[in-house]
């Protein structure tokens, strides 16, 4: 099953976002975490249907190396990536056996849409909490100029230029379900 696919235009659309260090980016941001009682995958992916539901059709995810996500592709002694999963953890056989059925080349730099958001969250959101993937790919929508990612603390850290209906609305959730922090 294709979970995502590539988009023609893969480059990423936001010059105000600075991919090398998120802090930097001339944006508004807010860190939206979890209650303290919360399982982080789940409550993860019940988040992110809470906060996103209906924007997501219009949300995109970018990654700068699609193969390299999770840690356990490279081998740090030898300087080599390898994706076969033999030897992989199952997070990372999950991951790697998402791309190869959605045909993602190991190699893509960019966009990707999201073809069953359930499917990709429940293979994503597990690497980055339990420390598989060193980080979060990047969520964007040019429609509602918003960038978020999650973080293995239990948060989503979101970034946005203007506040806009969609972005109130947003904010006016996750400050009465979640603990948001400016």
């Amino acid at each position: 099953m294709q979970i995502i696919q590539t988009i023609t235009d893969i480059s990423f659309p936001f010059d105000w976002i600075n991919l090398t260090y998120l802090p930097e980016s001339d944006a508004k941001r807010v860190e939206i975490y979890l209650a303290d009682d919360e399982e982080p995958v789940m409550g993860l992916t019940n988040m992110f249907a809470t906060l996103f539901s209906d924007l997501k059709q219009n949300i995109l995810v970018f990654n700068n190396s699609w193969g390299d996500f999770c840690l356990d592709t490279w081998n740090i002694h030898r300087g080599l990536y390898n994706y076969d999963l033999q030897g992989k953890s199952i997070e990372t056989q999950k991951y790697l056996t998402m791309l190869k059925d959605s045909e993602i080349p190991t190699y893509y730099k960019g966009a990707c849409e999201v073809q069953s958001w359930e499917g990709f969250l429940s293979v994503i959101v597990p690497c980055i909490t339990n420390h598989v993937a060193p980080y979060s790919p990047i969520f964007f929508s040019k429609k509602y100029d918003i960038v978020f990612y999650f973080h293995y603390t239990g948060s989503i850290g979101l970034y946005y230029r203007n506040e806009g209906d969609e972005i109130n609305e947003l904010l006016k959730i996750a400050e009465a379900k979640y603990n948001v922090v400016s």
